[in-house]
């Protein structure tokens, strides 16, 4: 049986077995296997809400952030067990909240599972504190599609509009992970983030989704109003990005929202420009039943055709081919080059003489 922190230093045989256990709690103090439980003494004290032996054992030398077996910290056991005012002690000592244990947990997740609100949001406001508004723990449970724990912290006060070391809002650092986290997509739009916010790069949660193929976020993303019309730096649109990655359902949704399938982005390229750059052989037929135009040239006369036939890619040059893609237009790009600089060059001799 654990005694109450008041009667410790008055109990005479708690006095007693300090003296002559003195050793043994020395060596128990910071190392977890010279206990059975593998425990410390400060995650004992921790886990039982004592807080003068916390206050004693850390001022003769307990390491604040030393793991169990399992990984935890006495941080993970205070906020696991709901102790407000230990985990405030800890955290006063520089206790660090995003370590994580065997599991992958942080003392935020402990207290969490354990519906510890007060914790939960005691962890946030000294997020916000100590780490200038970086915002992590908001991040971490959206890119593990914790849905539940991201509805807690949004409800708890956590900020939308926070950003991680890398600058992005929670948001956009769903939209650039690889899975498809549409739940926390839309818990997050609700909770009031914003839809349209850029990353450092400068794309939309929307181009992000459309760049790595996630039907479902983007589905998400424009039902609760993206918009369709913002452009990369390079002035790549949606549909552009979703092309490229090859999401064929992504780029029917797109198409049938209305996004145009001709337009250009910085290097002149269409849509088609780019299945034709990047491999997209299946997207081929969709984007030329959709009414893109299998013969549009950039400045340099450059075609899809041209494009996949000079990469190597036979398939969509075959599909191409196969939509009645002309393969003269290039060739006519280059006689018109040659009339244009003897035509140039006939008014520059003329100017001469």
């Amino acid at each position: 049986m654990i005694m109450h922190s008041t009667s410790l230093f008055t109990n005479p045989y708690a006095i007693q077995v300090l003296r002559t256990k003195k050793e043994e709690l020395v060596e128990g103090i910071n190392d977890p296997d010279h206990l059975l439980n593998c425990e410390t003494l400060l995650h004992v004290a921790t886990a039982n809400g004592h807080l003068r032996i916390m206050e004693y054992l850390i001022s003769k030398g307990a390491k604040i952030d030393v793991k169990d077996r399992k990984g935890r910290t006495p941080l993970h056991r205070a906020a696991e067990k709901g102790h407000g005012d230990a985990v405030k002690v800890l955290l006063q000592r520089g206790a660090y909240m995003y370590s994580l244990d065997t599991e992958g947990k942080t003392p935020l997740h402990l207290a969490a599972q354990n519906n510890h609100v007060h914790i939960v949001r005691m962890l946030l406001k000294e997020e916000a504190r100590s780490y200038r508004n970086k915002h992590n723990f908001l991040h971490m449970a959206a890119l593990k599609d914790e849905s539940s724990l991201a509805k807690m912290l949004l409800k708890a006060g956590a900020s939308t509009e926070g950003k991680d070391e890398r600058g992005q809002t929670a948001l956009t650092s769903v939209d650039s992970n690889m899975k498809n986290l549409h739940g926390i997509v839309a818990a997050l739009i609700d909770r009031g983030a914003d839809i349209n916010a850029c990353n450092e790069i400068q794309y939309t949660p929307l181009l992000l989704a459309c760049g790595t193929g996630k039907v479902e976020s983007a589905e998400v993303l424009i039902k609760k109003g993206a918009n369709l019309g913002i452009k990369t730096p390079a002035s790549d649109t949606a549909l552009h990005l979703a092309v490229q990655a090859g999401a064929a359902s992504l780029t029917n949704l797109l198409l049938h929202k209305g996004m145009g399938i001709n337009l250009r982005n910085q290097a002149d390229e269409t849509p088609l420009h780019v299945a034709a750059l990047h491999n997209q052989g299946a997207l081929v037929g969709l984007l030329v039943n959709a009414g893109a135009k299998i013969n549009a040239v950039t400045k340099e006369w450059v075609t899809p055709l041209h494009i996949a036939s000079q990469r190597g890619h036979t398939d969509v040059a075959q599909q191409l081919l196969h939509h009645k893609a002309d393969v003269n237009i290039h060739i006519l790009y280059i006689l018109y080059s040659r009339l244009n600089f003897y035509s140039y060059s006939s008014i520059f001799h003329y100017t001469i003489v």
